[in-house]
């Protein structure tokens, strides 16, 4: 295989430096959105007092001014400008509690469109300022960390397309906003987005060359550059290799190793944290009568999303198969 033109990483909490070094954090909450190129316009004010601001890094500024990138007086969540109708995810395994969709995808108003999801640590998730009729889940819906649950709008108090993203937890016997940031509630620090990953590399990293009606073994390597944990058993979430250029094309060149026509291989192992490398082994088979080929792949968290194609360094294969003599091919 070949990896065209690798992508650089640019990690959504970029602005927070001083915490570049720390190791991962120990709850398992993820940036809610799957483009890593989005980054904090603002955070939470950890300091109730009016015209006091205090961030997710303890700096404490006395004055009512706005501090983009960190934080303005009185905010209860965190501001992440992207574009209307952006895929938004949860954050966290949990269930939708309650939900709204009725305001216009741009309608300003003291309110706005959105999903909470409750989750079994006791935290509850808000994802607001949504798209008219955004929500893609309903009220009692189970849903999964990295699931996609509503298109981001910019209803309600609004002033430009953003997610307002809150975590929510009792603290005094009321439910109060939380600094996640501060707190370390995500899987690393700073916070990545759930499915993400970078070629590393792969044992043929130029063209292939296949007697027909045999199987060579191939594997390629990836680093997990997200923020939820690859692994790779049956259940929803589980990281394969599939076809892509469509997705989930049948594959002229399936091996007899391979779970589906589109599927290569699972990842081999069986789990994968994130900053940690995963690989995936399989077969390349040759039917297909001599001359050139091009074999796309990319990985899917399955049942969940599919990654960024680009950023594997848009990863595929060159195959030439070349006559076999044995079975007396023209």
């Amino acid at each position: 295989m070949i990896a065209r033109a690798f992508i650089g990483l640019s990690f959504a909490v970029a602005v927070w430096l001083g915490s570049a070094g720390r190791a991962l954090a120990t709850d398992d909450y993820t940036l809610p959105f799957y483009d890593p190129a989005i980054s904090l316009s603002y955070g939470v004010d950890r300091d109730p007092r009016s015209c006091y601001q205090r961030d997710w890094a303890n700096v404490l500024w006395a004055d009512c001014n706005l501090h983009y990138g960190r934080v303005y007086d009185g905010h209860t969540g965190m501001d992440y400008p992207m574009s209307l109708l952006s895929p938004i995810a949860s954050s966290r395994d949990g269930t939708v509690i309650d939900l709204f969709e009725g305001f216009g995808t741009q309608q300003f108003g003291i309110n706005g469109n959105y999903v909470l999801v409750s989750h079994a640590d006791g935290r509850r998730t808000l994802y607001y300022h949504l798209a008219q009729n955004g929500a893609r889940v309903a009220v009692g819906q189970t849903v999964l960390a990295g699931q996609w649950i509503a298109d981001s709008g910019c209803s309600g108090q609004c002033y430009g397309a953003h997610l307002h993203f809150e975590m929510r937890a009792v603290v005094s016997g009321r439910w109060t906003s939380v600094d996640p940031i501060f707190e370390q509630r995500f899987t690393t620090s700073p916070g990545r987005v759930p499915f993400l990953a970078s070629y590393l590399r792969e044992s043929n990293s130029g063209t292939e060359v296949i007697k027909r009606y045999t199987t060579v073994t191939h594997w390629v390597e990836f680093v997990n550059a997200g923020g939820r944990t690859w692994r790779n058993n049956i259940n929803a979430g589980r990281v394969l290799l599939g076809t892509w250029n469509p997705a989930t094309r049948a594959s002229a060149f399936r091996a007899i190793d391979w779970p589906s026509s589109w599927v290569a291989t699972n990842v081999d192992q069986t789990s994968v944290p994130p900053g940690y490398v995963g690989r995936f082994t399989f077969g390349l088979h040759a039917e297909s009568p001599p001359g050139g080929y091009d074999e796309s792949f990319n990985v899917l968290s399955n049942s969940l999303r599919w990654f960024d194609w680009s950023r594997l360094g848009s990863f595929h294969v060159p195959i030439t198969v070349i006559t076999n003599t044995r079975f007396d091919d023209p």
